[in-house]
């Protein structure tokens, strides 16, 4: 439904508080005034994708209702087998994983010449600058959050870190081969801006950079600068499951900030996520001296 034109215009019209009767029915606004934004041109996900890139390279679930999702590990194997000789049977393991639901939330006020300027978009502010708030929260949670009230990030579960004085080729090329070659399949780097740079400055013993700017050993890296600057994450990311329970929504509050002038909208979010497997991450922490 939200990926429809009719929801999309009954909520550009909730955003001016100019619902018609027919916009409220089509919102179920009287049942749930957080609404979730529209999906007909995909603008919001891409600003939750842009400014939390690991969205890309996890497994992402909506879901409504009970948070339970097996996560099954593949360890079987396919070999040949001989014209009516039984099929050998895997090891595969399935497990039942528990999510909660933590709310992600944010306030915004817009001046009501902003919401009434014809020239000017409300849902393109909300979908854009105001979903930026939520993507940032998003990351920082995904790798530090302490699963206090709030999810448990990569970097508080049991994944093995290294961890070594100096950033070297070496170091970085142990890493690299930690983790097991059907994990390195899909395998993606992480780091903050401030370690890309100090990647950059490696060389192989022919002085050929380690780091071209995209890729190191032909492995995609990606910028989440919510990671400390002296640690490096490589893995299969997939295996870091998010489940969304509620996607961004907004509530526009009408009368609350009205003497001066202004609209509020509220947003919020409810999610968790979970690493399923900690042997599919990787970690490198250079511990160096002040």
């Amino acid at each position: 439904m939200f990926n429809t034109s009719i929801y999309k215009e009954a909520f550009g019209h909730m955003l001016t508080n100019k619902m018609t009767n027919n916009d409220r029915s089509i919102l179920n606004y009287d049942k749930e005034p957080y609404l979730t934004m529209p999906s007909v041109d995909s603008k919001t996900e891409d600003t939750l994708a842009k400014y939390n890139p690991i969205r890309n390279v996890a497994s992402i679930f909506a879901v409504d209702g009970e948070g339970t999702v097996v996560a099954t590990t593949s360890n079987g194997k396919a070999t040949i087998v001989g014209e009516g000789q039984a099929l050998f049977e895997s090891d595969d393991e399935s497990k039942e994983i528990r999510f909660s639901s933590y709310k992600i939330g944010s306030l915004a006020k817009l001046k009501l010449a902003f919401v009434n300027d014809k020239h000017l978009d409300v849902e393109d502010y909300l979908s854009t600058k105001f979903a930026k708030r939520f993507a940032i929260a998003e990351e920082s949670l995904l790798i530090n959050g302490t699963g206090d009230n709030e999810p448990l990030g990569i970097m508080n579960t049991d994944i093995a870190k290294s961890n070594v004085d100096a950033l070297t080729y070496d170091e970085m090329v142990k890493l690299f081969f930690s983790l097991h070659k059907d994990l390195r399949v899909n395998a993606t780097w992480m780091m903050s801006d401030a370690m890309a740079m100090k990647v950059k400055g490696i060389k192989d013993a022919n002085g050929n950079p380690l780091f071209n700017g995209e890729s190191i050993f032909n492995k995609e890296v990606i910028i989440v600068n919510s990671l400390d600057d002296n640690t490096i994450l490589f893995g299969d990311f997939s295996y870091l499951y998010i489940l969304i329970r509620k996607p961004l929504s907004i509530k526009i509050l009408t009368e609350k900030y009205i003497a001066d002038g202004e609209y509020g909208y509220a947003g919020i979010e409810r999610l968790d996520a979970k690493l399923t497997d900690v042997n599919a991450i990787k970690a490198l922490v250079i511990h160096t001296e002040e």
